[in-house]
Parts: C-alpha cells; structure tokens; sequence
C-alpha cells in the first residue's frame, strides 16, 4: 500500500538529515519502480509548501519560531556532506515583472527594485509573458532562488494572435504567431473560427492557470481571417505587439457618456480664459483627423509672442477610470499607412478631443513671449476654450509661403509669415545653442484604391513642416521649466549622451570614409552636429547619418532624470500631443493638479511616493512606444514586400545602405525600399572588414557603404518580410560569373550549383523554362542547343567522353533503343540534380560554364565512373527489375591500371599486396606523438624498447617483413 502525503511527511520529520528520492523508497517500503509516482508527490507537496526541496534533497518545513520542549528554540538538526544546512525561513511570495529569455527560462524582477532576481525554469516561464506582473512563490537558497508561478497580476499583453487548430471534440489550441512564445495556447473549440484561422486569444489571467509544462490557457476573441489577406496581416503585426482596433465594452460605454459638444457650463468653469476671439490655426497632414495642437503668433516689442493651444484631453479622461486605463496601457496611438491604431476612441480622439474649425473646444494654452533672439523671456500656463478659424494643410501654408495663389487661404498670409519668423528665430537659437539636426528622409507608402501598397514616396521636410515642430518644441520646453522651477514632479523626456564605446567605433568608421571627427572627453553635440554638417553633398551622408543614430542613446521617459542631450536642452517634456501619446495627458493632469492646489507645498514622502508612481508609468510608456515603433516598421516592409513580389527579374539602381557578416543591404534609388545582396552572390571569400568597415574579398574589391550599384530582384518574401537581390554591378564594375562562389573541381575551381526553392506563400515565382513559357517564349530550340552545348564541351575536354561497355550495348538492345538516345539520357558526370521526393519543396538546379584552369603540375591519371560488374540476379528476384534501370557504368580504362602498376613498382597483372599493418607509410606525415604498436598490443607479445629500428623488432605485428604466407595474424586488444 502506497503511503499516504502525511505519511512521507512523518518519515521527513524523523529524519536528521535531508532525505534523497532512493532514501524515501527505502523508508516507506517502497519498490524502485515507484520512484516516478514518488516524485511527483514530492514535487506537489513542495508547491503545496509541506516540504522544502534543497538541491535533490527534500526535508520537512520547519515550524516558524519553533521551540524544544524546554523552551529553547530548536536548532537545525539538517547535516551535509559539506556541514550543516541553514534552515530556509517560512515560505515567501514575491511580485515583481518576468523578464523571458529565448531560451524558454525566466528572471522575476521585484517591483521594489532591491533584492535578488528570482529565477523560473521553462516549465514555469511557459505559463506568462514576457514583461507580466507576476506573483511567485520563492524556494532555494540566497545567491540561487528558484521560484513557482503562483498568479499572474496583469498581462501587459491581454490579446494573442495565431493560427487556430481543432484537436477534435471540445478541445483546440492556437499557435502563436510570436515566436518568443513557448508552446500553444489551449482553448475551448469555438464556432468562431475555422481549422487554420488567424484568431485573437484572450490569455487567462490570475492563479486559474494550467500545470506547469502544460502552457498557457485562454479563449478565442475572434477571427481576424484567412493568412494572406493583407489586412489580416497587418492586424496580426499589430496584435502581436499588443495593440488593437477595438476597444473593451466598459471603456466604450464611458466614451458614449461624453458629449459631442462643449457646454456653456464648462467653457467657464476652471478658471478658463476666453480665446475664441484669437485666431489661432491648426496645421496638418492632408490625411489627418485627430488636431491637437493650434497655433498662433504676433510681435511682442522687438520680439514675439507665441501662444500654442493643445487639446485638454484629461477633462474626458478621469485618473482612474476605464478610458484611462486603457489609454495608459496602450500609452501610444499607431499610425499605419491604411489606418490608425488610435490610443483613445475615435468618439474623443477625433469628436470632442480634435480642435476642429468653427467649433468650440477646451484646450491646454502655453503663452511664451521671446525677444529678437528667440530667448524665452516669460510663460504663462493655463487653462482655456477656443475656437479654430481655419483647419490648414502643409502643403497650403508651403504653397501660399512660396507665393503662390491660394484663394481660401491668402488671407491668412500674415499669420503664416508671422509664424515662419518665429521658427526660423527658434532653430537659428537652437542651432547656436547646439541641437542635433540629422534630417534624415522619410518614406511613406501610398495606398491605392484597392487597399493595397502602390508606391513608396519620399516624403518632403517642407518649411512649414519645421514651422510647426518649432512652435511645439518650444511650448514643451517652456511647460519643463515651469515644473523644474516649481519643483513639481512630471515625467521628462530623457535623451542621454551617447555611449563612448560606440562613439569610438563611429569615429573609427568615419575616418574609413575620410572623415576626421575627434573628441576626447565625450564630444558636446554642438561639435556633433558640425560633423554632421560637413557630409552634405556626399554621398555617404544618408548611411553615416544613420549609422551615426543608431550609436546614439534612445530617448526615453523619466521622471527622476533630466535634460536632452539631441536638443542641448537642460529640460524637456511632451505637452503637445495628448490625443496620441499617455506622457502628455499626463503632464495636463500633474499641470491640473497644481491649479487645483493653488501652490501648497507638498511633503517630501509625498512627492517620493508620486515620484515612484510616475517612473513606473514612464517606463511602461517608454516600452509601449518602441512597440508602436516596432509595428510600423513591420508593416512598411511588409506592404513594401507586397509592392514588389510581381517585379522579381527586373533591375534596379541602387546604393549600398549597410553592410552585415552575411552580405550588403541596398536601397532602390528610385523604388525607396531595402533589401539583402548575400556575401555568397557577390564573390568567393568575402569577409566583413570592422577596420576597414567594408565587405573585403580576395581579389582586393572592396564592399563599403554608400557604392552605387545595380541588382536584379532574385526573391521576396512577404511572409518573412524580405527582399533578396543580385549584385550585377558595383560602381560601374560587373560582377561576373567567376566572381561567384567556387568550389574544387576536377579541372579547377568552379561555380557552385545552386539550389533555388519556389516561395511557398504569396504566389511562386517561376524561373528558367517554366518560366520563358509562361512569358510567351519560344524555347522548342533549347533542347538541341543544350545538345550542342554537351558536344562542344566534350571537344574542348571539359567533358570526358566515355566509350560504352558489351553490358550497356546489350541492355540497350534490351530496351529497343539506340546508343545515341542511351548516351543523351546519361546523367552528365559534372552534375546531377537531386531526386524530387514528394511533399518537399521543388528545386530547380543551376549549373554555370565551368571556368578551366590548368594546375602548375597536373597528375595526368585518367579518371572513370567505373566499379566492378554485380553478381548475377536469379530472375525474379524482385532487384532484378530496379537494376535493370540503373545507368551503365564503363569498365576501368587499361591506361589506368598501367599507371597503378607503374606507380606501385610492379608489373601489371601482379597481385598487390596489403601494407603490414606495422609499417609507416612513406608519403605519411610523422605524429607528433609514437603511435607505435607495444608489447601490450600483442597477446604474449615481449616488452620492446620504444627506440628500437622499425626493422630489427622482434613481435610478429610490428616487424619490417610482411607475414609469411598462409599465416595468421590475430590482433589483441587495446586497453582503453
């Protein structure tokens, strides 16, 4: 009978030393062959918190505070090898955000920040996300403590994407489309999907959750659609990163409560100031909704006043409420080029949130009054309500700037040079003051009207576009001074300076181009950014300046640190955008919040504790907003994937934007989009040179960034979101054939075959014959100029012609065909394409002309396909019918086996004789050790010395003369 947990747990408590898996066997009379069905009752009392597991030991859970009989309090009676165990305190849980490796284990990080990080195995990481509040149950030792999953707090992703796969009955699981995810998702079946579905889970949130090994558990949300379907793509990228095109219920029922206009009753109230007599203006793309920012501009004594009206968003978000929390744990609003992932409902975010024209709107105002250079000499901060005159485009302000005639808009032509004047003081100040400004181009991808990708365009950095992110970069710095004046905590934008290790490497890459850029004790970005200056013109000055970003620090949100090192501001926050991003309407609120208490100061512990609260939100903003960053990249390679797929084949000028240890990335000059040239398809032996920062290959050509070039397009890939193209040229050089990569041949180096498989989503693309017919080629020549191709190469002896042998006449004869049609059928000795086995991909084999060059000296031994003629086959042995297929293979020419018997000293038809096994071969390179066979290598063989000659030993294996005929050599063994 199988002892019951109390039981174990008794014979735990009567030990004096921690108990092995064999030890309890033991003890509880149990046969060997139970030791599975024993661990995993140990492995549930220990979860249950009974007993404590330490390394593979367990013991029973010590009594906190417990005492003897006399008192005392009891000592730790626990014993190792090594001396006596501490005894673990009582079971502890601790909460705190998991970090998942790619490997599948986990790290639990304490809220609190101090303490050790607790370490999940795989089974136990398998059942959160990465960046889940978790709470964990921590078990080993301090410098080693292992943790059992107990809940998880709060997804910080709620919805999954990936493909729904019924089981049969009630049961199915969905595979994620994430590939950082261990394992399916385990659902019940639903009516809401069908077998292969692109569909979004809800995971499953608190300590509902599955055994550990057993995955995470969730229920189907719905379909997104059939993979393929462009729109079902996107949505899945977007899904993937945690963003969504829908709402929860609760969060649009308060957005329904809201109401579609501004009341009389709350244009007053707040202290709000009247501005609906100022015309103040907003300007934006041509295809945006949302308008949160308005501007207005005039001459204030010999400099100016601006005043910057932003959206007042948190007077419809309530701290707290549904549409906040949402808001904060989208933290951003995506912008995509066929729609937008919105951070608030379009009910707020485009209704009574955007400053639409001719409507009243509540509004955020920043005041700032500048003098002749731009310096910020007094800000005013409140609240206030509006009205917009005019809802103005970029490419209207630029047009009527340029001095063109634009009826609806001329009479705003004062505003717009007013505020142009404005600007253009603010950047010359920002410039002298050292601001970074790489100006790197964009692109966007043009939609058409079938909803799919038609071209990539690059889009303009117009002058009216910096008019209005002048305006805003200065209401923000002047709302970051009043809270560095105030005191008053807020959630910053930090932008540090960028790492010295990387700064070393860029300025090393630099001088590789012929730019000198020197610092010694870091580099201000004043002088980084008149290194920027001198590459305009070049034509490396788009890499470098990326490059150059890249080595940077990313910018961040931070309550606890301060000043923007791209800016060369010592203070800087976000205020002008609360529609779309959490840290503004945050900022509105903390600005509220101070109104509200009207200047009294505030505790230390108070402003520590709210200092705490904001951090926490600016780094869950700062992860939110690298993902939106994330998806929109995503997308526009997957939509520019899209665009080309139908133009595989055609050529195109480009310029080299990268270089990796697996080729070069190009850009099209006129297509706008990125793709991979492999080290492979541009020679043999290229390496990537980190001094040089250059693809080197050993012919001297040199791969660097910035070369113009031409490439074919070779593949694409939607489904990965990849290009793959050939290099034709190189700065006006061909790449030739013989530049591809080679491999030894019989005479000489030549092209390596290669083997091109057919994309298996997003339509094939057809190559060689299949694909000439398809495009309406005549290739019924082909066939008799491969034929003539095979002549010519056997004349020129690139191919060796080989007579037929009396067998393959006969099965020729066999077969009713002729020696020509049997010849032509043969495989051809150079290369043979591979088997096509059914259900694999299909493969289409390449050979290119062989490139012949003739070694220095050259073994002139003729070479065969020859091997010995097969036993005879019994006919109706069912071989009988395979070998008969098998192509004819030549007997050994007689120049051949003169050339053996030549080299090997006798006359041909004489026996060759096997080498004694104890003799060192001539051509064999000495060892750096005596391999030598010992006395011990013989049975009774008799200790030799070691420097004895080869010849004069005396045991039968290792003597300089062969055996003596019809003797016997029988080995012994090697000790090991």
């Amino acid at each position: 009978m199988n002892p019951t947990p109390e039981q174990l747990k008794q014979i735990l408590a009567d030990a004096d030393h921690p108990l092995g898996v064999k030890e309890l066997l033991r003890l509880a009379g149990l046969h060997p062959g139970h030791q599975t069905w024993l661990k995993r009752i140990l492995r549930e009392l220990v979860r249950q918190g009974g007993i404590i597991k330490e390394g593979k030991r367990f013991l029973l859970e010590p009594v906190p505070g417990g005492r003897s009989s006399d008192g005392e309090a009891e000592p730790s009676r626990r014993k190792g090898r090594k001396g006596p165990i501490p005894t673990r305190p009582e079971s502890v849980q601790l909460e705190g955000i998991l970090h998942v490796h790619r490997d599948g284990y986990g790290f639990v990080h304490p809220l609190s920040g101090d303490g050790e990080n607790v370490f999940l195995p795989p089974a136990e990481a398998a059942r959160a996300l990465d960046n889940d509040r978790v709470v964990v149950e921590v078990g080993g030792r301090p410098g080693r403590l292992e943790g059992h999953l107990v809940r998880v707090v709060q997804r910080r992703r709620e919805l999954v994407v990936g493909t729904y796969r019924e089981l049969g009955g009630r049961h199915a699981v969905v595979e994620p489309s994430d590939s950082s995810m261990q394992g399916p998702i385990r659902v019940p079946n639903t009516q809401m999907a069908r077998d292969g579905d692109l569909v979004k889970v809800r995971l499953g949130v608190g300590s509902r959750m599955l055994g550990p090994g057993e995955g995470l558990f969730g229920e189907v949300a719905g379909s997104l659609g059939r993979p393929g379907d462009p729109s079902v793509e996107v949505l899945s990228i977007a899904y993937g990163q945690g963003f969504s095109d829908e709402f929860p219920p609760e969060v649009m029922d308060e957005a329904d409560r809201v109401g579609p206009a501004v009341s009389e009753d709350e244009g007053r109230g707040e202290e709000r100031r009247d501005l609906r007599t100022m015309p103040l203006i907003t300007i934006d793309g041509e295809d945006a909704r949302d308008f949160d920012d308005a501007v207005y501009a005039e001459p204030y004594g010999t400099g100016w006043r601006l005043v910057v009206a932003i959206a007042d968003v948190t007077h419809y978000v309530r701290e707290g409420q549904p549409l906040d929390v949402e808001a904060l744990r989208r933290a951003t609003s995506v912008y995509l080029p066929d729609r937008v992932l919105p951070m608030l409902p379009e009910r707020l975010s485009n209704g009574i949130c955007s400053l639409r024209p001719e409507e009243d709107r509540l509004c955020m105002v920043a005041d700032m009054v500048f003098d002749a250079r731009a310096q910020l000499r007094s800000s005013e901060l409140y609240p206030g309500v509006m009205r917009s005159v005019a809802r103005c485009t970029y490419n209207e302000v630029q047009d009527v700037l340029d001095g063109k005639d634009v009826p609806h808009r001329n009479a705003l032509r004062p505003l717009f040079e007013r505020l142009l004047a404005v600007s253009r003081a603010l950047r010359a100040m920002r410039k002298e003051r050292g601001a970074i400004d790489f100006d790197l181009p964009e692109h966007k991808v043009v939609m058409g009207e079938d909803g799919l990708p038609e071209r990539m365009e690059k889009r303009e950095r117009k002058e009216s576009h910096r008019l209005i992110e002048e305006c805003m970069l200065a209401a923000n710095e002047a709302v970051a001074k009043f809270f560095q004046d105030e005191g008053l905590p807020t959630v910053y934008r930090f932008h540090g300076e960028p790492d010295e290790q990387k700064l070393t490497a860029f300025a090393a890459l630099a001088q590789a181009y012929g730019f000198k850029m020197r610092f010694e004790d870091g580099i201000s970005s004043k002088e980084l950014d008149a290194f920027i200056s001198q590459l305009e013109g070049h034509p490396e000055q788009r890499a470098l300046n990326q490059l150059l970003l890249r080595s940077m620090m990313q910018a961040v949100y931070s309550a606890s640190r301060v000043g923007h090192y791209g800016l060369a501001a010592e203070h800087y926050l976000h205020f002008t955008s609360p529609i779309r991003r959490y840290p503004d309407l945050l900022v509105h609120r903390l600005l509220k919040a101070h109104w509200v208490r009207k200047g009294k100061k505030r505790s230390q512990a108070a402003l520590e504790r709210e200092e705490a609260q904001l951090e926490d939100m600016a780094v869950q903003s700062s992860e939110r907003e690298r993902a939106a960053m994330q998806v929109e990249r995503e997308v526009v390679s997957f939509y520019a994937t899209l665009m080309m797929q139908d133009r595989v084949g055609e050529e195109f000028d480009a310029t080299v934007s990268g270089l990796t240890e697996f080729g070069c990335f190009v850009e099209l000059d006129t297509e706008h989009v990125e793709g991979l040239v492999k080290t492979e398809s541009l020679g043999f032996g290229g390496k990537l040179d980190k001094t040089l920062h250059a693809l080197v290959f050993p012919d001297g050509r040199r791969v660097r960034v910035g070369q113009k070039c031409r490439v074919r397009l070779a593949s694409v890939s939607p489904e990965r979101r990849q290009m793959d193209f050939e290099p034709l040229e190189i700065e006006g050089r061909p790449v030739s054939r013989s530049e591809r990569p080679m491999r030894p041949g019989r005479a000489g180096w030549r092209p390596t075959p290669r083997f091109e498989e057919a994309e298996p989503a997003f339509g094939v693309v057809e190559r060689g014959a299949a694909a000439r017919r398809g495009r309406g080629q005549d290739i019924s020549q082909e066939a008799p100029q491969a034929e003539e191709r095979r002549r010519r190469f056997v004349r020129e002896g690139q191919r060796e012609e080989v007579a037929p042998s009396k067998a393959d006449r006969k099965r020729w004869a066999a077969h009713g065909s002729t020696e020509r049609d049997a010849e032509s059928r043969r495989p051809s000795p150079r290369a043979e394409a591979p088997e096509q086995v059914e259900g694999t991909p299909r493969r289409r084999f390449v050979v290119r002309p062989q490139v012949r060059e003739e070694p220095e000296a050259r073994d002139e031994r003729p070479e065969t396909s020859w091997r010995p003629e097969p036993h005879p086959i019994p006919e109706g042995d069912p071989l009988a019918a395979f070998m008969a297929d098998a192509p004819p293979l030549a007997p050994p020419p007689v120049d051949r086996l003169r050339a053996l018997a030549a080299r090997s000293g006798r006359k041909p038809g004489e026996r060759l004789q096997a080498e004694p096994p104890g003799r060192r071969l001539e051509h064999s390179k000495p060892e750096s050790r005596d391999l030598r066979p010992t006395h011990k290598d013989v049975p009774g063989g008799k200790k030799t010395s070691r420097a004895a000659p080869a010849g004069k030993r005396k045991n039968a294996h290792g003597g300089g003369k062969p055996p003596k005929s019809g003797g016997k050599f029988k080995p012994g063994r090697r000790k090991r």
